[in-house]
């Protein structure tokens, strides 16, 4: 969750920002599978899927009405001129950083709860990395917001000519999509707010067996998380809701200052203060460079090949050379001797033992 959401915090290209950070949200479903808390993992599935279709049907409209452009940089200022595009992105943007009422904050807020209520210091580490990443999120989300729809424009003026809304087979789906990233959370309106928690009862039948089982492997603090009531003190979920908000709250607040005025040529924020950390990321940490040395041999040092491919390199070479060579090396060794005996028997044996004092007799 928070590798992807960090290296999410510098793309540029609007649509690459969605796809870590759809690597990041699944990070939090499996964060909820870890800890035993499977009904909250499938909920976050159940919202995610709302915030962040609409999320990319609405990138496809920036890019529609740009013309095919992707990249955040040459935008800006598309509020007045997008506005359902806008709006309905802005709703699913407030989702996804969870916010309260939205949907993202009721799957989120019971993913980082239920992590908290477990027992040990690995789940408060694991917490603490949720944390973190709901505030990376926050911060990419608003940071997509500000430089895609506020500050300066930044496209071309033939581009800036031709925006436009798209049309209502477009539009119409987004609306759709903002009405659910904001409802769909109520169906896990938690207890300590009032709600039933309807959408941990639907499942309840679901997960009987996997707590069984957790039950009977001894990790009861995991099976607890699969039961609706809980015993835990209410005033500490209030706390952790508030923090959960902070964290949106700042990431947010980052976002506005650093982005919200954005003029061609600005500066990232991270790029001024941390160069290496900022060329890091925007290189996905290095992880690409790192899978060419590790698999597919790309990288050289001198004139020997890395990886898996370079070790194929080498493994033909040892055939070639090492194996065939001592077969075939065999076999001109043996046509080698044979034609040196040849000539030994012909020209030493024959010719000067044999024939020679034949011929010096007569």
């Amino acid at each position: 969750a928070i590798f992807a959401a960090s290296i999410g915090l510098v793309q540029n290209d609007i649509k690459r920002v969605l796809a870590y950070s759809t690597v990041s949200q699944l990070g939090y479903m499996f964060l909820a599978l870890g800890v035993g808390a499977f009904a909250a993992g499938v909920f976050h599935v159940f919202t995610h899927a709302f915030f962040k279709a609409l999320l990319f049907l609405g990138a496809g409209s920036v890019i529609h009405s740009l013309s095919g452009e992707q990249d955040m940089r040459n935008m800006g200022d598309l509020h007045r001129r997008i506005p359902i595009t806008h709006w309905t992105m802005f709703i699913a943007t407030l989702a996804i950083a969870g916010i309260f009422p939205f949907a993202g904050f009721f799957s989120k807020d019971e993913i980082l709860w239920q992590t908290w209520s477990r027992e040990g210091g690995a789940y408060r580490l694991l917490w603490y990395v949720g944390y973190a990443t709901a505030l990376m999120t926050a911060f990419y989300m608003f940071r997509l917001m500000y430089l895609t729809f506020h500050g300066r424009p930044r496209m071309s003026h033939e581009v800036e000519h031709h925006i436009h809304e798209s049309p209502k087979s477009m539009t119409g789906p987004l609306i759709v999509l903002a009405l659910c990233s904001i409802a769909a959370g109520w169906l896990g309106w938690p207890h300590s707010l009032g709600g039933s928690d309807r959408f941990a009862k639907f499942l309840d039948p679901v997960f009987a067996r996997e707590t069984q089982v957790l039950q009977a492997e001894g990790k009861p603090e995991q099976a607890a998380a699969g039961e609706r009531e809980k015993e835990h003190t209410t005033g500490t979920e209030y706390v952790l809701m508030f923090l959960s908000l902070a964290a949106a709250g700042v990431g947010w607040g980052m976002a506005w200052k650093a982005y919200r005025r954005a003029d061609t040529g600005y500066t990232e924020p991270i790029a001024a203060t941390a160069p290496p950390v900022y060329n890091t990321l925007l290189n996905k940490w290095y992880v690409d460079e790192a899978y060419d040395y590790a698999f597919t041999g790309r990288r050289k040092v001198g004139d020997v090949r890395l990886g898996v491919l370079g070790l194929g390199d080498a493994s033909t070479w040892t055939d070639v050379h090492v194996i065939d060579g001592t077969v075939n090396g065999a076999g001109w060794i043996t046509r080698f001797s044979a034609s040196l005996s040849k000539w030994w028997d012909t020209w030493i044996i024959d010719g000067v033992f044999v024939n020679g004092p034949a011929i010096g007799a007569r």
